[in-house]
């Protein structure tokens, strides 16, 4: 247990830390030290951050962030040879989106999601990036039942399920024999609805995916699942 002259000690070391970690996941910290029975000294905390920060860093390249990173570096990098003169000019405008308040994971959905999926090249190539993720975890065979999973849950329409089917037999992305996850992980549900995001034409930052991980996380704890902790 800790008193209240500690807990604004830990509160400070969130503050302090809030860019070389996850928020949610100081935060969890901060709730496990708040309800643990263990007394806690200040050396105590600051070597349980310190262990935090510096697994994450270590990993990053593995979480989800910096899984992320590397998918929409590549998107990225297309938009802006399609587009060479447009990152200029919105400059200013894409920093008013960053700082507005990310959108939420609507449930229930009262509509798809994502209706359909563009035919312009760079929707093109994010739906193969996204496919080729899919293909990666799944398998052919699993990636149809995820696809049939994600239009019960109203994320996909059918069209953009029958579009993404077509495009597996299209491109023959079968991938060597391995064994498949059969069901997704938070990580998963987060990058699928980051690839909707983009194909929905919608700004991707580290703060929409630090939301979608908040959200996909109240179904399923998943602090040590995704980081390791």
């Amino acid at each position: 247990m800790i008193n209240e002259a500690m807990k604004g000690y830990v509160e400070e070391k969130i503050r302090n830390l809030s860019e070389q970690a996850p928020h949610f996941v100081l935060e969890e910290l901060k709730q496990r030290i708040v309800n643990s029975q263990k007394k806690f000294s200040k050396d105590d905390i600051d070597a349980l951050f310190q262990s935090i920060t510096e697994n994450y860093s270590a990993q990053k390249e593995k979480s989800l962030v910096g899984k992320v990173d590397k998918l929409f570096d590549e998107i990225s990098a297309i938009e802006k040879m399609l587009t060479p003169g447009k990152s200029r000019n919105l400059q200013d405008s894409d920093r008013k989106d960053t700082e507005k308040k990310p959108k939420l994971v609507e449930r229930p959905f009262l509509a798809p999601k994502l209706e359909k999926v563009g035919d312009d090249v760079v929707s093109l190539v994010i739906a193969l990036r996204w496919l080729e993720f899919l293909l990666d975890n799944y398998g052919p065979e699993n990636t149809l039942d995820v696809l049939d999973y994600y239009e019960n849950l109203g994320w996909i329409s059918s069209t953009v399920k029958e579009q993404m089917t077509r495009f597996t037999k299209m491109t023959g992305m079968l991938g060597p024999v391995q064994e498949y996850k059969i069901k997704p992980t938070i990580q998963d549900h987060v990058i699928t609805m980051l690839f909707i995001e983009k194909l929905n034409g919608e700004e991707v930052n580290r703060e929409l995916i630090e939301t979608l991980e908040r959200e996909f996380r109240s179904l399923k704890k998943g602090v040590d699942e995704l980081y390791g902790i």
